[in-house]
């Protein structure tokens, strides 16, 4: 217990201490609530803060994908979380011998307990992620300089270290001048309590007081530390996790152009508030960015550095975001540059992979936005496509009356004239225009024929989806054809909407809610399982050689089908296929996602290169797809790479095509 010296000056740190923390947070939340309002953020409260507690508190965020470092992170979480009662205990027994928030039973001694083992573990983990970040270096969280040159992390390391040794060396003290029975079921404190063992009682007293008044200025100093440096996200992370869109990953938001002036992003006050608040709950983790397929082939994008560079130019103009201000400079040229924006996939291995779930899709696609809509600049490939779609619907602007040249000799059925059917198959552009995925078309056609479901394609009445003009930021082009579309599909009788193109299957079911469409969708490889399943299409097994199978982005991360595919290949070769090192969720992108397919790749290495690399080092002669995308760009990289001799690319119904039973 201190004197009234003592506490006097522990109670003004404190108010300082808390003060200036709470000047701070304050700050970025107000800065955070120039963004627009987003309602879709507080429906299901009590699911929100379920899922918030259960992913924070057993550290699956930061476990997943690194183990040893995610583990290495929940020893000091959890110091945290056992540390607060201690500390509270500290502050409570300078004004009250033996003060205990939980009284003085066996919960409070088997929580201390554990404060005792988990600050040892705490200092074992802050050693290990020094060594790591000093010593082993990786790239994810030291590049690209001078993003990743800040001491923050070195700061906070040496203070998390000072707190628990400070405080283990105060219990030592403390069991020693209170008696061995003190804490003596604390193995930890017990073995500290060895270190100071034989000091005079005075000075064993002077250095106990020292260790307290260590321990609780570092307890401050860390407070005032937090709000300026990344770890805010102790804060913004769980926050961050209970807004989280429910949403399939990269699922995009519509512009109400009647009400809105500003199309897209070009100052922070046009973001919704959530994407702001992901600026600073960003850890400077480097997992988007080692997973990002476009900093892995030396593109200017790192979805890290996009976080982190407008969290500073926010912070950069807090005086006039809080004053109601505008900021004095745009995003665009001065913190990112246009190469980096439009060198995005859409892949979403950042935003699956990102700890505390920040939203970098809808926040890139919002920059195109206003690139698109408002200055009229974009990369000039999408010139045609855009064109392509106004004129006939389909981004690589092929005559719309030959939209359906692809079946001729089959006898496939038009909606218009089949009545009721069972499968509305929407084709899709690439389906309908491009020669390796019409091949696709007819194959998909003779197996429903072969198979007998009912079916029927829109024919001429078919348009583009939209998701190249709007991932490419053309919201209001994708606005007009996704209401066209869907006042064409609700004329029809159906019950299932069939896609070949994961980019339309996630369209249709995810993005035409928000124009009333209403749809249950089906992929071509959930309907050929299901088929051979129940008998009515019956394949010769054991007949395909070793096979490796590329999950589509659209497909797998954002609608999280991968098994049909697999259970396909697996009924042909009689074994699994054999996988990349990148697969499932964590499945590297073939380059054609995000508008990529119309646009030309001129900086750094070809993405559509290295994963073929990636197929070509399973030892495989067969990379199987699902989604025309896939197929082309797979394709390409093969005959690029000059290895066509070595591995072949199929989409999964060609190969299903290729081993029907008669």
């Amino acid at each position: 217990m201190l004197g009234w010296t003592g506490r006097i000056v522990l109670v003004l740190a404190i108010l300082i201490a808390l003060g200036y923390f709470m000047h701070e947070v304050w700050l970025r939340v107000r800065i955070i609530r120039r963004g627009k309002h987003d309602v879709k953020r507080w429906d299901r409260p009590a699911e929100r803060l379920g899922y918030m507690i259960g992913r924070v508190g057993a550290q699956i965020c930061a476990i997943k994908d690194r183990p040893f470092t995610g583990v290495m992170h929940a020893f000091v979480f959890w110091g945290f979380i056992f540390f607060t009662v201690a500390t509270l205990n500290h502050v409570g027994g300078a004004f009250k011998s033996g003060f205990s928030l939980f009284g003085k039973n066996t919960f409070n001694d088997l929580w201390f307990l554990g404060v005792d083992v988990v600050a040892a573990l705490t200092l074992i983990a802050v050693i290990a992620l020094a060594v790591r970040r000093y010593i082993f270096k990786p790239a994810g969280i030291t590049q690209p300089q001078p993003i990743s040159r800040s001491p923050h992390s070195a700061i906070v390391l040496a203070l998390i270290f000072g707190l628990m040794l400070t405080y283990l060396l105060n219990q030592g003290a403390e069991m020693i001048l209170k008696g061995a029975s003190f804490a003596a079921y604390m193995p930890v404190s017990k073995a500290t309590a060895g270190l100071v063992a034989g000091m005079a009682p005075a000075t064993l007293h002077a250095w106990n007081l020292f260790f307290w008044w260590s321990h609780i200025l570092m307890v401050l100093g860390f407070l005032m530390f937090i709000p300026g440096s990344k770890h805010l996200h102790l804060l913004s992370g769980p926050v961050n996790i209970f807004f989280r869109s429910r949403e399939p990953i990269g699922t995009l938001q519509p512009i109400d152009f009647e009400k809105t002036e500003q199309f897209g992003v070009s100052t922070l006050p046009h973001y919704q508030w959530k994407n702001i608040s992901d600026f600073f709950a960003c850890i400077d983790c480097g997992r988007c960015q080692d997973v990002c397929p476009a900093y892995a082939t030396g593109k200017p994008l790192s979805p890290k550095v996009v976080m982190m560079s407008q969290r500073k130019h926010a912070l950069h103009e807090a005086r006039a975001l809080v004053s109601g201000g505008e900021p004095s400079e745009s995003i665009m040229n001065t913190w990112l540059t246009p190469d980096e924006i439009w060198a995005c996939t859409t892949c979403g291995a950042c935003m699956e992979a990102c700890p505390v779930m920040n939203e970098h899709i809808p926040t890139l696609i919002d920059l195109r936005r206003n690139k698109a809509m408002m200055e009229s600049d974009f990369p000039q490939e999408l010139n045609a496509a855009f064109r392509g779609l106004e004129t006939n619907a389909n981004p690589w602007n092929m005559g719309h009356d030959s939209r359906t040249a692809w079946t001729d000799g089959l006898n496939v059925p038009i909606m218009s004239q089949a009545g009721e059917v069972e499968y509305l198959w929407y084709v899709g552009c690439a389906g309908s225009f491009d020669d390796r995925a019409k091949a696709v078309s007819r194959a998909v056609a003779q197996i429903l024929n072969q198979a007998g479901v009912s079916y029927a394609i829109l024919g001429l009445e078919e348009k583009c989806c939209g998701d190249p003009a709007r991932r490419a930021g053309n919201e209001y082009l994708f606005s007009m054809m996704a209401m066209e579309n869907v006042q064409v599909l609700q004329q029809y009788k159906f019950r299932k909407i069939l896609t070949t193109c994961p980019h339309g299957y996630h369209m249709i079911k995810n993005e035409y809610k928000q124009f009333g469409g209403q749809f249950e969708v089906v992929h071509h490889t959930e309907l050929i399982a299901e088929l051979i399943k129940s008998g009515k299409l019956k394949v010769n097994q054991n007949g395909l050689d070793a096979v490796t199978f590329h999950d589509s982005c659209y497909l797998g991360r954002y609608n999280e089908i991968y098994q049909a595919p697999r259970d396909i290949l697996q009924q042909l070769s009689g074994r699994a296929p054999v996988e990349m090192g990148r697969h499932h969720n964590k499945s590297f992108c073939c380059g054609a996602g995000g508008g990529r397919m119309f646009m030309e790749e001129s900086l750094g290495t070809r993405i559509n290169h290295s994963r073929t690399e990636e197929a070509a080092a399973t030892g495989a002669k067969m990379v199987g797809t699902a989604c025309p995308f896939c197929l082309s760009m797979l394709d390409d990289g093969i005959k690029e790479t000059g290895i066509t001799e070595k591995l072949q690319v199929r989409d999964i119904a060609q190969l299903v095509v290729e081993h029907l039973q008669s």
